[in-house]
């Protein structure tokens, strides 16, 4: 599944937020092959998105609000979206433009009215959806336009979303401590061999992993003498291993997801706290290889070392906060909006502020 834009109004602290995935221009010799649809060169979608911004500038609420509106389009459940509604007495909106397994362009609008119940009604929802094929010469703007000139027909959230076909994510943030996601559903074989890949390159001193015999489903990793027992959920004893290579457990489910194509969307959100930054870019770089057609990442990061990898500038999307009369509001800043040259150095660009996204820190000054 590819995101193609999305708004969102009084969605967490989301009021008027935009972002759109599509870029202008063919761009040679790019780093991210075949960043179109198959068989459809003039539709350009971004199949890497790289978010950066200061703290609380929404880069994980984006990914829930995603996840949110997902589930509520699959499942057909508005719970999922009502959650992550701001301010309950306000008109809440998202409007998501995808393209999910066939070429089809979906766009499914939302709005959520209040309610004076203790829980929302079908009628407080009205939701349209629409949708066109995406033939071989067309561009996403084209499409979009077809999508715009479409008559919008009034139904039940329930039926609308009937018309909308199936969905495929993977969502992944930072967990609990010694709490892992869930690893069933994915091929044993090759997880055990990424997970031991991945482990072993993060911690010298594990040996091994091997699928487990008495626990069914669990891993084995052996530890200088210790063999630690991952389940499905859990993994036991954690305690002797460091934050950096728990997280790798989670790291190594993504991957394997994305080797195996199993999902088609994934949001990596700050898995890479506790890991040194050689092995984030080596890993980031792996994960875009690996991205098949119709398939798309989201990946939030400090890093700035990220800033040097020979990527497009139009992977790179600056998320900033700013106060807008009485309440705040986030925008997207784009790189490549700034930086038309392949001489243009992100990194300089960053330094110097030019996206004026620096984290005010004058408050700390008057400590």
């Amino acid at each position: 599944m590819v995101v193609m834009d999305l708004t969102l109004n009084n969605i967490f602290t989301f009021n008027d937020f935009h972002i759109n995935m599509a870029y202008p221009k063919k761009i040679v010799n790019s780093s991210i092959e075949n960043e179109f649809l198959n068989e459809c060169p003039n539709f350009r979608y971004k199949k890497l998105i790289i978010l950066m911004g200061a703290n609380a500038s929404g880069k994980t609420t984006l990914g829930r609000s995603l996840m949110g509106i997902f589930n509520f389009i699959s499942k057909k459940i508005p719970d999922p979206v009502l959650s992550c509604i701001n301010d309950k007495t306000k008109d809440a909106s998202f409007s998501l433009e995808f393209v999910a397994e066939t070429k089809t362009l979906y766009r499914v609008e939302a709005t959520i009215h209040p309610t004076e119940s203790d829980s929302y009604r079908e009628e407080d929802i009205d939701l349209v959806v629409k949708s066109v094929s995406i033939n071989k010469q067309d561009s996403y703007e084209i499409c979009q336009k077809r999508l715009n000139d479409l008559e919008s027909e009034k139904l039940s959230f329930l039926k609308a979303l009937d018309k909308v076909e199936s969905m495929g994510w993977f969502f992944s943030y930072p967990q609990p401590e010694n709490n892992i996601k869930n690893t069933k559903g994915l091929e044993r074989k090759e997880f055990r061999s990424v997970l031991e890949i991945v482990l072993s390159t993060l911690d010298p001193s594990i040996q091994e992993v091997r699928e487990g015999t008495d626990i069914e489903g669990s891993y084995v990793i052996k530890l200088s003498g210790h063999d630690l027992i991952l389940t499905d959920e859990k993994i036991l004893n954690g305690e002797m291993l460091s934050s950096g290579t728990k997280s790798g457990i989670d790291i190594a489910i993504m991957l394997t997801s994305m080797i195996t194509h199993k999902n088609g969307f994934y949001y990596c959100d700050e898995k890479f706290s506790y890991i040194h930054s050689d092995m984030e870019k080596e890993i980031l770089a792996k994960m875009v290889e690996k991205l098949g057609n119709k398939e798309q990442l989201f990946f939030t990061t400090h890093n700035t070392d990220i800033l040097d990898m020979m990527l497009p500038k139009h992977s790179f999307v600056f998320l900033k906060k700013e106060k807008v009369g009485k309440g705040f509001q986030v925008q997207c800043v784009y790189a490549d909006t700034y930086l038309k040259r392949n001489t243009d150095s992100l990194r300089k660009a960053v330094e110097n502020d030019l996206f004026s996204i620096a984290p005010n820190v004058s408050r700390i000054n008057q400590l």
